[in-house]
């Protein structure tokens, strides 16, 4: 007893050993149930066999069982076996009963039990990837349960001493009833399962079967009612497990399953991985890229550590802080957009000596900071002309003065302008082309040949000018305009060598009707001169011109609308 006792807990030690050595990682385990069956041979012992075992009275037992499995290590094992239980005082190895020459037959012999099983090395043990190792787990089992026996006592022929018949016939009355025939049993022993694949499975086992009676064979008072009977159970057992949903059809069942609707892989917990890089597709980024592991699923291409979708430069390997891109001179701009990308530089990846952001080699004053809208020059006095070129260097001036002020903006500097304060030109010192060393010459008109005509009579010109009218829609000249001709005649006679041109503009659209009227009514003008003998022809011409203002109307010098404007120009 004392060495089984040893044994046992050496299976025990051993068990929980080799677990926490086995079980590096957790995985859940799907179909906690299963329903098989069972069938083997059993061996009485009892009144008519209490020593060694023989196989002659040997009998089959079958029958159904449900197994609920609570965690890795326990179960517990409902089931009902049916089948026969014999034995024989003459098959007995010891032939100690022979004289008596007693037979028994219990058929059908029933055991209804539910089983503890103990499981050392745990029932199933899967990778960490989730896949069933194909192995065998060893058990330990016992219970309680019940055997219902109803045996048929003989006597064989030739029996030297039989037993007392009085006491026969009282263990066959004592049957008669029917909580008789029934006993407590204990069964005990070891087995060893084989997983075949997630569902089925098959097994082995041996044990034996206390039981509480000493009527499994009929027979107590007449043999040794001090003893009771039992037997000996080895089994085969095939069962299919379930008690699981799979939905989406994958293998993997609903509580193990990381993502029940979608068709997935045992491996990844039943997630798909569509690109097969070994990332499940919900964890992965790069869903239909194979990728690493480092970086999430996504490819990278040039094997920065960079992926190739985050990667500005997936061909080339890089800096992480470059987004994937080189920098061959280290200056933090990456080649692809360094002006300079061998030389180190701060200006797009250019040297900028002065720092003002403008790289030396676009930069007209690379010594001195500038501004860009100065090609990186100086303009202490931020007139927009850089020192350089500047006149007045610390004076506010204009570029067209060399950066010295400019009071009429004519371009010649006030230092250096007769005419500061009137624009004209730089041939003439600042001043217009009407003035000589800063004082206004005379204004009128002077010939070629020195004819002159003075302002006034000038004034005189364009008054007359403005006082030529026609009558609406022709090009008749009105009476009243001829005096104002006259006077324009008597000014012009005096420089012969004077050339006049007559233009006339009318009101209205620019089209060739009006641009015909206005003509003709120059031509009026024109022949009238030539009439009064004003001038000659040869210095004497005349056009027309469109509306020079199509939203106003043409006055004549009382303010008057007059459809139309004459005027003269001498040259």
């Amino acid at each position: 007893m004392n060495k089984l006792r040893g044994l046992i807990l050496a299976f025990f030690a051993f068990g929980t050993f080799a677990v926490n050595a086995q079980d590096s990682c957790q995985v859940c385990k799907p179909y906690p149930w299963e329903i098989g069956l069972t069938a083997g041979i059993n061996q009485y012992f009892g009144d008519m066999h209490c020593s060694k075992p023989y196989a002659s009275q040997n009998s089959f037992m079958g029958g159904i069982f449900v197994r609920r499995h609570l965690n890795d290590f326990f179960s517990l094992r409902p089931q009902i076996l049916v089948g026969r239980l014999a034995g024989r005082d003459l098959d007995s190895p010891s032939a100690q009963w022979d004289y008596r020459r007693l037979r028994f037959n219990s058929s059908p012999f029933v055991e209804a039990a539910i089983l503890a099983e103990y499981y050392p090395f745990r029932e199933r043990r899967f990778t960490c990837d989730g896949f069933l190792k194909n192995g065998l787990s060893p058990y330990l089992f016992a219970g309680v349960g019940v055997a219902y026996s109803k045996p048929t006592l003989t006597q064989e022929a030739g029996a030297r001493f039989p037993v007392n018949e009085a006491l026969k016939k009282q263990d066959v009355d004592h049957l008669d009833k029917f909580g008789n025939r029934l006993g407590v049993i204990f069964p005990v022993g070891v087995g060893v399962k084989y997983n075949v694949s997630n569902r089925w499975t098959l097994g082995l086992e041996g044990g034996y079967r206390f039981s509480t009676s000493d009527y499994l064979d009929g027979l107590s008072l007449a043999g040794n009612p001090d003893r009771k009977d039992g037997y000996f159970l080895g089994n085969v057992l095939a069962s299919y497990r379930f008690g699981d949903k799979d939905s989406d059809g994958d293998g993997v069942v609903d509580k193990c399953d990381m993502c029940p609707d979608e068709i997935g892989l045992p491996k990844f917990q039943g997630c798909p991985d569509r690109d097969g890089d070994g990332i499940i597709d919900k964890l992965d980024l790069c869903p239909d890229v194979a990728g690493s592991h480092g970086l999430q699923g996504c490819p990278d291409t040039d094997g920065d550590g960079v992926a190739d979708k985050d990667d500005l430069c997936p061909d080339v390997a890089g800096l992480a802080s470059l987004q994937g891109c080189a920098d061959r001179d280290g200056d933090g701009v990456a080649d692809k957009d360094d002006a300079c990308p061998d030389q180190a530089g701060t200006a797009n990846g250019c040297p900028d000596s002065d720092g003002d952001g403008i790289a030396d080699k676009d930069d007209a004053c690379p010594y001195s900071a500038g501004t860009a809208a100065l090609n990186g020059c100086p303009d202490a006095d931020g007139d927009g002309v850089v020192d350089n070129t500047d006149k007045c260097l610390n004076v506010v001036g204009s570029a067209a003065a060399a950066g010295c002020p400019d009071a009429d903006g004519d371009g010649v500097p006030d230092v250096k302008d007769k005419c500061p304060n009137l624009a004209g030109l730089a041939t003439n010192d600042g001043c217009p082309e009407d003035y000589r060393d800063g004082v206004p010459l005379l204004k009128g008109f002077k010939s070629a040949s020195g004819c002159s005509i003075t302002k006034d009579e000038l004034d005189i010109l364009s008054y007359a000018a403005q006082s030529i009218e026609f009558h609406p829609g022709t090009s008749r000249i009105k009476a009243a305009s001829n005096a104002q001709l006259q006077k324009i005649c008597d000014v012009i006679k005096r420089c012969k060598d004077a050339k006049l041109t007559i233009r006339t503009y009318n009101d209205g659209a620019a089209d060739a009707k009006n641009l015909k009227l206005a003509t003709s009514r120059s031509a009026a003008v024109y022949n009238y001169f030539l009439s009064k003998k004003c001038i000659d022809k040869s210095r004497l011409s005349y056009e027309g011109a469109a509306d020079e203002d199509p939203n106003s109307s043409y006055v004549n010098s009382a303010g008057i609308k007059s459809g139309s404007r004459t005027e003269f120009i001498l040259k």
